[in-house]
């Protein structure tokens, strides 16, 4: 019987999967490297915070009582120790005359209020396409919410004069603009309030706030009613109340403290201040996120005229994406600034090892293709 015989397969040639490395090998061992890694940046991260980390002092400032360390900002610190600018602060929301009423979008319509860069408005773009993405009416949600719900049900003078003061008119909508809150007759009454408020006959503790006989309206009762819920820590709980069990959200309290005037007082006398480089020291003089250098850094560039542009936060989110995010994603391919590392050549030092031990050689060739064996051949 005949054998068959199989024609020998022509050999396919093609790329070795392994080259092979004619250069200086060394042991490593991941594991241990990796150990070593974690166990070296957790002593340096202990030792950093013991010499630079920002001491925990309270919210004491120039003439004011020390508080007790790690006392955050609230409403009830900001009552007790400056309760006229507590309720003036108030009118002002309930005016559209504070800082949150008048900034536009994300938080309001107020018009004209958005930063631009030449000529474009991307906050009201954005408002255009997404809507108000977080609205706020400094009347209702500041002012006359917390006093209706928290005061309100037990205390029928000041439910009255809540009912009185909405049935003169203003728009509580979320997000109403800021010449919309008050109507001409509760701005008669809130302009009056508060220039009585800043007159020097006025007398303040932190539940009453004391003026001359005027045509307030129903406004003495309501701010008087703000005050209290300051003052007992229940306006606290109020910001930070949320349909979950636990929340870390306290944009509505940060709003409202910072359209006073005592939060940017503890803010300076702690050094946090923007033209203290802010974020840069959680307090004093020691460094806090120094990993935020960049961002801070953007608001000391005197030709951004920090203290007079309207338009400053706008101009540090664009000049973020320049040098936060394009700068480093096309530096390869941008002239001059791909050169950096040959002018600067910190990559020597990192490798240093590996040119210590090649000197000037050049790197080896790769190893030749190899064919694949031949296949053997069966004989039956």
């Amino acid at each position: 019987m005949a054998t068959p015989t199989h024609e020998p397969t022509k050999a396919r040639a093609k790329r070795h999967p392994v080259a092979t490395w004619q250069g200086p090998e060394r042991r490593f061992d991941l594991i241990t490297e990796g150990t070593v890694a974690v166990a070296a940046v957790a002593l340096l991260c202990i030792l950093a915070a013991s010499l630079w980390g920002s001491p925990d002092g309270g919210l004491t400032y120039p003439g004011a009582p020390a508080s007790p360390p790690g006392q955050a900002f609230s409403a009830r610190y900001w009552d007790t120790n400056d309760p006229s600018d507590l309720a003036q602060t108030a009118v002002q929301e309930l005016l559209g005359g504070s800082k949150t009423a008048g900034y536009g979008p994300p938080f309001n319509t107020t018009s004209g209020a958005s930063q631009e860069f030449i000529g474009i408005h991307p906050a009201d773009i954005a408002k255009s396409i997404f809507g108000l993405t977080l609205p706020i009416n400094t009347a209702d949600d500041f002012v006359l919410a917390p006093v209706s719900r928290l005061v309100a049900p037990f205390d029928s003078a000041v439910a009255l004069a809540v009912r009185q003061y909405k049935q003169a008119g203003g728009d509580l909508s979320p997000g109403a603009s800021a010449d919309q809150l008050a109507s001409a007759r509760q701005a008669t009454w809130l302009n009056n309030y508060a220039k009585a408020l800043g007159a020097s006959g006025a007398r303040f503790t932190p539940i009453t706030a004391t003026v001359p006989p005027g045509d307030y309206g129903p406004v003495p009762v309501i701010i008087q009613a703000e005050q209290r819920i300051a003052s007992n820590g229940s306006l606290d709980g109020y910001f930070q109340g949320s349909d979950q069990q636990l929340t870390t959200d306290t944009t509505m309290g940060t709003m409202f403290f910072g359209d006073g005037t005592l939060w940017g007082t503890v803010a300076t006398a702690q050094g946090v201040a923007g033209d203290q480089w802010g974020v840069m020291n959680e307090l004093w003089d020691y460094p806090g996120q120094v990993w935020l250098w960049l961002y801070a850094g953007m608001y000391q560039i005197p030709a951004l005229n920090p203290s007079g542009n309207a338009n400053l936060d706008l101009d540090v989110g664009l000049l973020m994406i320049l040098f936060g995010f394009l700068l480093p994603m096309f530096a390869p391919w941008i002239p001059g600034v791909n050169r950096i590392p040959r002018w600067i050549p910190l990559y020597k030092i990192i490798y240093r090892d590996h040119y210590r031990s090649t000197g000037d050689r050049r790197p080896p060739a790769h190893a030749p293709n190899k064919p694949d064996a031949e296949p053997p051949s069966h004989a039956t």
